[in-house]
Parts: C-alpha cells; structure tokens; sequence
C-alpha cells in the first residue's frame, strides 16, 4: 500500500471515528432521563385536567397557606379534575395550613376510583373517568405563627380545619372571661383567652399573649376548675385547640393505610388513630405519624403482625424520655414445647423449645419507637427492624441502622447493627 493510500485510509478511519462518537453523543441524548417535572399550577382550585393523555409526564403545583380544600375523586389515584393540592393533603403529604410544592404524575384514566377519608380529607368514588393523577412528591410548606386576634371572646373556629396551625392572641389586662369547654384540650369555640387562664399560661388581671396549636375534634371534653375559671364538659365536637408548651395529653398519631388494615377491628383507610387501639397489620401497611416521628408497621406476609399503640417513656439519663409503644399480641402460642424438667435420676436434659415463629412485625421510620415482644423490646430513633416472638424467644433482627434491645430473660441490654440479630431466650 502506497502512503498516499495509507493516508486516506486513516483519514477515513478517522472520519468514521468522528461521526461514531458525535452520533453516540446524540444517542446518549436520546437515553431515556429521570422524568423532569414541569409547572403545573397554583392554588387550591387548580387541577390536571389541561394534561390529560401525557402519561408519565410529573408537574409541580404550589398551594399556599392556609387553603381551601377543594372537591377530590378517588384514593392514592385521583381523577384529573380533582384538587390537586387538596388531594395531597388526603395523602398526608402537605396540610391545609402548611400548603407547599407538590408534583404529580399523569396517569390513565381507570373505570372506578374510591372513595375514602384520610387526614381530614373525605374523597368521592366516581366511575369511569378519562384522566387520573397520582401525587410522587411534596414539600410541605411552613407558614409560621399566625395571628387569631386580639380580645376575649374570640375563639378558633374559623381555624379548624388547619390542623397543627399555630396561631397567636392577644389578650388585653382585666379582660372579661368567656366560655370555656374542656381541660387541657379546649372545644375550638371555647373563649382562646380564658382557657389560657384556666391553664395557667395569663391571668385576667395582666392579661398577656398566648399561642395555640389546632388540634381535631374529639369525642369527649372533660371540665373541670382551674385558676379561678370553671370550664364545662361536651360531647363530641368537631375541632379542639391546645396551648403551646403548656402540659398537656399528646395528639393522637395520624395514619394512612395501603392493603387491608384493621383498627379496634375495622378497616382504616386514613384518619387518626388514638392511643390504646389494636393494630392489625398481618395483610397491609400502615404509615403512623405521631409527635415524636413517623413510623411506617407491616407484616411479612405469612404471621399473624398485630400490636397495641402505646405512648410510654423510658429513662435515659436519669430523665423521662417519651416513646411510641407497638405490643406484639395475637398468635397462637399452644404448639410451643414447654421447658420441662423430668427424669433427672436417668439423667435426661432439659427439652429445649422449638424455634417455631408465632408473630412478628416489620418497623420502618424515624422517631423515638419502640417495639415489645414477650421476651424483650426493641428501641430505635431511626431504622428498619424486625420483631419475631417465637416458641423459643424473641428474635431482633435489624436491616438499617442499629436498634437498643432489652434482654428481659438475661435482664441486660445489647446494642444490635444493621445485618445483626438477637435473641432473648424464653428461659434462662
């Protein structure tokens, strides 16, 4: 081969070189990316309807403070003209009061959607529907302290539908004292400054500034006197409020539910849970939020996972430390072997109990929980862990982060990582 050759030979290759790699640069464009979100809308009002058929596409809404929940159809996928910041809501991902960025993603429509009451939120069922949504994400929005007023007979009714709001009164000296239901926790339409006195957080005579945080309704309200204010009981009402920093019951834990989920025996979709319900999680998960953190409980799909919902507390340096409480219960703990003693003359051993699994119960979340089983307790502040109550203990096992299991048996306490487990034997 001449050199003239060689050097449109090379000068080919090189060419082909070129064109390969600008062409693998625009196939490398082309490569399927993470779906970018694109702005949707704004406002309690807004829906996805303008984006009907763009199956997959994400767009991102902003709700304001303080809104105004619109009309919803179906439950986790919602028909296209259903509020969307109000359907997040009804997901648990924002509130009303806190509004904030949430992204939703086109979907198919689908010949039914449910209905269902999550979060203060009731949704519709409706039929057959052209376009759905689903929310993927939100960034829940903080407005603060806001301002209730300034007087004595102003309530926080016109508040109740934004729970977990923080709103600040004024309440002038000498004041004249309206009326009050409750103790601790207060009827919304009770007078804002006189359940302060009736607290312990002013007095009538001075008078001062008090903040309160939303609360739901309940379905009791005890009276009783306090500071020289005599409140009254109720019945069931539909919105409370309570003091900030003043003591006080904790609010009961919200939830939402995906599969079947039982409590106090009933199918729960969403709502609040209170403490001291039986939680039935063998067929389904349940995602709690409490005041001391989220935590999200299910079954492995084969053992009965039912717990009791507790708040407790637990000394850690010589200081009461609150705590979420989930007591395994239910199974069937007929077919364990005892631990017996017989024939100690012909020298026999002890018969050991059978490793056999009777309950168990999946935790995933971050927060100050706790899990107990027959044999021992399992601590954590942020993991993924399981507790299986066996004929022959209690067995740990923890899939992140590291979990304070209490040995009641050996009566000590072991730290447990991420990949580890362990047992607490049933007899020493």
């Amino acid at each position: 081969m001449t050199g003239l050759a060689k050097s449109i030979l090379l000068l080919v290759c090189a060419t082909v070189l070129i064109a390969g790699v600008l062409r693998g640069s625009a196939g490398a464009a082309a490569t399927p990316q993470s779906v970018r979100a694109q702005p949707g809308g704004s406002g309690w009002n807004a829906n996805a309807t303008a984006f009907r058929g763009q199956n997959g596409a994400q767009f991102v809404y902003t709700c304001p403070f303080y809104g105004t929940a619109g009309a919803v159809y179906g439950t986790d996928v919602y028909t296209d003209d259903s509020s969307v910041c109000t359907a997040a809501v009804h997901t648990g991902r924002i509130t009303l009061a806190g509004g904030g960025s949430v992204t939703i993603e086109i979907r198919p429509g689908q010949s039914s959607y449910k209905a269902s009451t999550r979060n203060g939120i009731t949704s519709n069922s409706w039929g057959t529907w052209s376009g759905s949504f689903v929310v993927v994400d939100a960034k829940p929005g903080n407005p603060g302290v806001g301002s209730g007023g300034t007087g004595w007979e102003l309530t926080a009714t016109r508040f109740r539908t934004f729970l977990g709001a923080r709103f600040a009164y004024g309440c002038p000296a000498n004041g004249k004292p309206g009326s009050v239901w409750g103790t601790n926790v207060y009827t919304d339409d009770s007078s804002v400054c006189t359940a302060a006195v009736h607290v312990g957080r002013i007095t009538i005579a001075k008078g001062g500034t008090v903040t309160i945080e939303m609360r739901p309704g309940q379905t009791s309200y005890e009276g009783s006197k306090r500071n020289g204010i005599t409140s009254a009981s109720w019945n069931t009402w539909g919105g409370s409020f309570v003091f900030v920093g003043a003591q006080g019951p904790a609010p009961p834990p919200t939830g939402t539910a995906t599969g079947t989920v039982l409590v106090n025996g009933q199918q729960f979709t969403g709502g609040t849970i209170p403490y001291g319900a039986k939680l039935d999680v063998t067929s389904g998960t349940l995602t709690m939020s409490t005041s001391l953190g989220t935590v999200a409980i299910y079954g492995d799909g084969t053992l009965p996972a039912q717990a009791v919902l507790t708040r407790t507390s637990e000394k850690v340096n010589k200081k009461n430390q609150p705590l979420v409480q989930l007591t395994l219960t239910g199974g069937d703990f007929t077919g364990c072997t005892p631990r017996t003693t017989s024939g100690r003359a012909s020298g026999s051993a002890h018969e050991k109990p059978k490793p056999k699994p009777v309950r168990s119960l999946w935790g995933k979340g971050k927060g100050k929980f706790r899990t107990k089983g027959r044999y021992s307790s399992a601590t954590v502040r942020g993991t993924e862990w399981l507790t299986t109550d066996r004929c022959d203990g209690t067995l740990t096992t923890v899939k992140k982060g590291v979990v304070t299991v209490k040995d009641f048996t050996r009566s000590k306490t072991v730290k447990v990582k991420a990949g580890q487990s362990y047992l607490a034997p049933s007899h020493r």
